[in-house]
């Protein structure tokens, strides 16, 4: 008996979708797409309202462009039903939880049945496998095994593969340089900016890159410029490639550079995605710059909806060199709201203001400082403007100085220098933050 879609195991890596057509893609969309609508109605109060407010039934999506009919899904709404309330299947299901900060004042929290961390890792290993990494491979993690979980994916990924994993998460960059010769590692994953760190330390130390056995970088959750990759692939004598995710879906593993390096490929088996106009919300063509929105199609725990996730990209539908039909990103370098990012951690300025308030609400003023280097936030420096009467402060300038300085690394998980300024030379009048080029 043919098993229904609920019960197939989806796409394995090794399958690809090269011998898709951009008709079979779609259709596989619209099969799943309906059953995604069909559990989100069924399981989430949140969508069933959403559904009955405008009047509309799973069964009315008919067709993938019907659903430009339904009502976006933000991170606020994410926010607003923490911790629990946009799950689709009882707690008892749920094999693995993350923690997401917000915008809000409540962080959001995504849940994973064993079945979406099986696809992950489906997802992450035909990535990998996508741009010629084979169970040869030594695979070397850099990434911070935190609250970023991207990490313990591109380990699943690995091992899926039948690669090596060399965990060596967020060492220092010369211990970094000792695990690469030592363990002989093939495969460098990190963010791009702690690979640029590692190749200034490699210079530092006057070592040569031949005596290192890397051959290929995989890059995320920031995207590397042009200029960049060349510096990276040129200083390890690599190949760069990057990957992307959403922290609210997957990170990484929505979609990934094949080896030609021209464009993202969306992983449209699992995912569906549109262009809007970040301003009216109209779908734009492809082609045309606008936010990124995603519509999860195989997910069961955490099922979403026409997601807004604030990153500014255009789309290619034009056939790939190496086969494969489906939809390709360009890199985003933008936001379409406040989130800026440093060294691979997202922060939100009303975030900050938060901590300023709760620790000393006396503060006039406050403005964040982004130092980049290659297009990559590196530094982040937070300027705070005192009362004129200091009096009125819940202590000196340097305990206020330490408690906000310790706070901000417990809640962003990232170091921020802290200085006192005068409101005189703070960056313009309704500017949260601004940028700085290294």
């Amino acid at each position: 008996m043919k098993k229904s879609c609920e019960e197939q195991v989806y796409f394995p890596w090794e399958k690809d979708l090269k011998g898709l057509g951009r008709d079979q893609i779609k259709e596989l969309q619209l099969e799943r797409l309906q059953l995604t609508c069909n559990r989100a109605y069924s399981r989430v109060d949140f969508y069933r309202k959403r559904f009955d407010e405008i009047g509309l039934l799973p069964e009315d999506i008919k067709d993938l462009d019907d659903l430009d009919k339904f009502p976006f899904t933000t991170q606020e709404d994410l926010a607003n039903h923490y911790p629990y309330g946009m799950f689709a299947v009882p707690l008892k299901d749920i094999v693995r939880i993350k923690y997401s900060r917000s915008v809000g004042e409540s962080p959001i929290v995504i849940g994973y049945t064993k079945k979406d961390v099986k696809i992950w890792t489906q997802l992450m290993a035909r990535l990998m496998h996508s741009i010629g990494i084979h169970k040869r491979d030594i695979v070397q993690i850099a990434f911070n095994y935190s609250l970023f979980t991207g990490a313990f994916n591109f380990n699943a990924g690995t091992e899926e593969i039948g690669a090596t994993v060399a965990p060596s998460a967020t060492v220092s960059a010369t211990i970094q340089l000792k695990i690469m010769q030592d363990f002989r590692s093939t495969v460098l994953a990190t963010t791009p900016s702690f690979a640029l760190h590692i190749l200034k330390t490699m210079r530092n130390q006057s070592l040569d890159p031949h005596l290192l056995h890397l051959r290929i970088g995989i890059f995320g959750p920031d995207f590397m410029n042009s200029e960049l990759r060349k510096e990276l692939e040129d200083g390890f004598g690599i190949k760069a490639y990057s990957i992307y995710g959403v922290e609210e879906l997957v990170e990484p593993g929505l979609a990934g550079e094949c080896e030609y390096q021209d464009g993202l490929h969306i992983a449209e088996d699992h995912f569906y995605a549109e262009i809007i106009n970040p301003a009216t919300g109209k779908l734009l063509p492809p082609g045309s710059p606008g936010e990124l929105v995603i519509t999860t199609l195989t997910t069961e725990a955490y099922p979403l909806i026409r997601y807004r996730t604030g990153d500014i990209t255009a789309f290619s539908e034009a056939p790939c060199v190496c086969g494969r039909k489906t939809i390709r990103m360009s890199p985003s370098f933008r936001r379409s709201d406040d989130r800026i990012t440093v060294r691979g951690v997202s922060i939100y300025p009303q975030q900050v203001e938060r901590i300023i308030r709760e620790i000393e609400p006396a503060i006039v003023d406050f403005r964040l400082v982004v130092y980049t280097t290659w297009g990559l936030g590196d530094r982040l420096d937070l300027l705070i403007v005192p009362p004129a009467d200091e009096g009125l402060m819940k202590g000196t300038r340097g305990q206020i100085l330490e408690r906000v300085r310790s706070t901000m690394r417990r809640h962003l998980g990232l170091g921020v220098r802290v200085q006192w300024t005068t409101r005189e030379i703070l960056p313009a009048e309704g500017m949260l933050y601004k940028t700085v080029i290294n």
